[in-house]
């Protein structure tokens, strides 16, 4: 069980699933209902540095909504006789995500369990053509028989994702990821004094379509010019950005100033809270939103391509969280996903654990780099990131107003301007072409990345070998070097 870090504490919202299920119940043997869940509010200490951190497991949190489950109509036969199986009352549940084939039906699994889609203990179902589920309370045992089944490719126990802090400063990331150089100067300077160079032949990610794990976007804001819209809310009845980190990283990614590709649409996928943390059940959510929406959108005559930025991450390793991101890349969707901010090993926590030159999954995983090309102290780094990006004091969109900008700071950060580069990328090559698959766009990013001016913890220019990885290089879109008259410049703020 991962202990919280030091840190103000964050209101845990308890949201469960709100639909009355007496009706459904009335003809339940009343020994049923004992050990059934009930909505709680808790507190949780927010990590010092940032993102990664874990709800305690047995006494978890309602926030962390039950889990998933995806499943195979083949599992049929295997569940036999459940009632032999599976011992009632159900006591001592907990929370788990269970990843199956994408040919289950959901139905006959919450029988086992003597459960059905309208009962407290179903939180979310899931039903896209990649992987099938939903999330639910069951007791360990039940979890173990489950995990069992032939079709079952993941069951974990539900996991909390937290985000960054953040501090006051100035912008610097986009004159930063168009030049080989470093930027001197003794101070940060001032937002206005950076320009963003870019190929004059981009179309900065025109068509793309950008979906923001994270907490929401505000859509109103002048950077985004209609360009942003709300696709998915875990959080009933909360459709907007509370919070901020969301709209910061929105802005990113493809602010029309601020943004990195600044043409591409941008879908806010809300799965993190406007308190900040959000549960694994939350995130796998909106992973099946995506998976759905990808097919769809593939099918249109004016799809370009599908990007997920995912600045979030939790302080372990959860199967289930990297089961369906696998599964969406291996359709054709593009991802950048947060290093974490613990200063550690990346490959120990999920998602950045896909990341990395030794991956089988395409996914470009972020670690953050300060103004003067140094790692980043919090960052965390190894062979599971694939590069560095700016990722301290960057200024983007804020949520106070539709002319407000705001800076933070954190591999969140850092992981919006890999996405935007993605978006910007997946545009500009033939649609459908090869070029323009995952695997292609994560190897044009890591090529044409700048090496040998990252500075490690150390003091010195880093080697890829003193910190782990092969990931020692920073993002560059291959335009603006200093001298080089071609690309055009776009000066932020105006």
């Amino acid at each position: 069980m991962s202990t919280a870090k030091p840190g103000r504490d964050i209101p845990t919202v308890a949201l469960r699933h709100k639909q009355k299920f007496a009706d459904a119940m009335k003809d339940r043997p009343a020994s049923w209902h004992q050990g059934l869940r009930r909505s709680a509010v808790q507190k949780v200490p927010q990590p010092q540095h940032f993102e990664f951190q874990r709800l305690q497991k047995g006494g978890s949190p309602k926030m962390m909504f039950t889990p998933l489950i995806l499943l195979s109509a083949g599992l049929l036969g295997a569940l036999a006789a459940p009632s032999q199986l599976l011992p009632k009352p159900r006591a001592n549940t907990r929370e788990y995500d269970i990843v199956m084939v994408p040919d289950a039906d959901i139905a006959s699994v919450l029988g086992i369990l003597n459960l059905n889609l309208h009962v407290e203990d179903v939180l979310a179902t899931y039903n896209n053509t990649l992987f099938k589920g939903f999330s639910g309370t069951m007791t360990a045992e039940e979890a173990t028989i489950l995990g069992a089944m032939p079709h079952v490719l993941a069951i974990d126990e539900v996991i909390e994702a937290n985000i960054a802090e953040s501090r006051d400063n100035a912008p610097w990331g986009l004159q930063r990821i168009s030049q080989k150089e470093t930027i001197h100067t003794s101070t940060y300077p001032l937002a206005r004094e950076f320009e963003y160079r870019y190929d004059s032949s981009s179309s900065l990610g025109r068509g793309v379509d950008v979906y923001v794990l994270d907490t929401g976007i505000f859509t109103s804001h002048s950077e985004f010019g209609g360009r942003a819209s709300m696709g998915y809310t875990y959080w009933k009845g909360n459709n907007t950005d509370g919070h901020g980190h969301g709209t910061h990283c929105a802005g990113t990614i493809a602010g029309a100033t601020v943004g990195v590709a600044s043409n591409a649409n941008l879908i806010g996928i809300k799965v993190l809270s406007d308190a900040g943390p959000g549960p694994s059940t939350a995130l796998l959510a909106g992973l099946n939103y995506i998976a759905t929406q990808h097919d769809s959108r593939s099918a249109d005559a004016d799809f370009v391509a599908s990007v997920m930025s995912m600045s979030f991450g939790f302080e372990e390793r959860s199967s289930a969280i990297e089961t369906a991101i696998q599964k969406l890349v291996q359709a054709g969707v593009h991802a950048a996903i947060a290093a974490g901010n613990s200063a550690t090993n990346a490959c120990t926590v999920t998602p950045a654990a896909l990341g990395g030159s030794g991956s089988s999954t395409p996914v470009l995983t972020v670690a953050a780099a300060t103004f003067d090309d140094r790692v980043a102290d919090f960052s965390n780094t190894g062979p599971c990131v694939d590069v560095f990006a700016p990722g301290v004091w960057v200024a983007s969109a804020g949520i106070g107003a539709t002319d407000e900008y705001t800076v933070k700071s954190g591999t969140s950060m850092a992981t919006p301007h890999v996405a935007g580069l993605v978006a910007a990328r997946a545009a500009d090559v033939d649609v459908g072409s090869s070029s323009g698959a995952p695997g292609e766009v994560k190897r044009w990013v890591v090529e044409g990345a700048v090496r040998g001016v990252l500075v490690g913890r150390g003091g010195e220019v880093a080697s890829e070998e003193e910190e782990s990885g092969e990931g020692m290089v920073l993002a560059y879109n291959g335009v603006g070097s200093v001298g080089e008259p071609e690309g055009e410049r776009k000066s932020l703020f105006g």
